[in-house]
């Protein structure tokens, strides 16, 4: 298994839901973490909540829509830790609604966060990773990506673009031992679904997707999963 103590991580969307699940996980197993958001006082919330691990936290105020808060956010982690072994792109927006009321301009903003966000971030993370020849980037898209369903063909189709984008850079990076995988979470217990019309005790919670994603990490460098779906085991039981 791959030993990830002394690594360092930069989790973007790191102030709640699956990003401080991930942020918090890599912490308690030595992992420095660097996370981005765009509220401070929750940046913080989450830093104070690392300060039980025995690892340098740092957190960044950044819009993933804003390639120049995406840029000085990876060069402040650089500066931090000297190096970024783990990109986690996290952050993302939902907004549903029927296809012929989803308006240019929610359009856009899917868009720009979902996938340009994410677009821009490894632009700016992999040539470094490629310098030393390591590096994770894992990709959190959504089972919309497998499977669109009404009310959600915006947010699908950049889920899906995430996946393509993805799978591509997956297999310019392998030779450079830089390991790409998207993960597929279904419905998971969040802010970004809002209240949830199921019982909570049913669904998937951000820790688990954060079991999944470092479980992944600590592969041998040798073997990575390319993608996977994350499920509820019975979502409907009341």
């Amino acid at each position: 298994m791959e030993n990830l103590s002394g690594k360092s991580a930069l989790i973007t969307g790191g102030s709640r839901g699956i990003g401080r699940a991930v942020a918090l996980k890599l912490a308690s197993i030595g992992v420095n973490i660097a996370i981005t958001g765009r509220n401070y006082e929750s940046l913080q919330e989450t830093l104070a909540a690392a300060d039980q691990y025995d690892v340098d936290a740092a957190a960044i105020v950044a819009d993933m829509k804003n390639k120049d808060d995406i840029k000085a956010a990876v060069n402040h982690t650089i500066e931090t830790f000297g190096h970024i072994d783990i990109l986690i792109n996290n952050a993302g927006v939902m907004d549903n609604a029927l296809f012929l009321d989803t308006t240019e301009e929610m359009f856009r903003d899917l868009f720009e966060t979902n996938v340009m966000g994410p677009y821009h971030m490894m632009q700016q993370v992999l040539p470094q990773m490629i310098e030393r020849k390591t590096g994770d980037i894992v990709n959190i898209a959504s089972m919309s990506a497998v499977n669109a369903s009404e009310q959600t063909a915006a947010y699908s189709a950049t889920k899906f673009a995430l996946t393509g984008l993805t799978e591509g850079v997956m297999k310019e990076m392998r030779k450079h031992n830089i390991r790409t995988f998207t993960i597929n979470p279904s419905a998971v217990l969040t802010d970004l679904i809002g209240e949830p019309s199921l019982e909570r005790d049913t669904m998937i919670h951000a820790e688990d997707v954060a079991d999944v994603i470092v479980s992944q990490l600590q592969l041998n460098r040798r073997v990575f999963v390319k993608t996977n779906q994350i499920w509820a085991t019975n979502p409907q039981q009341k």
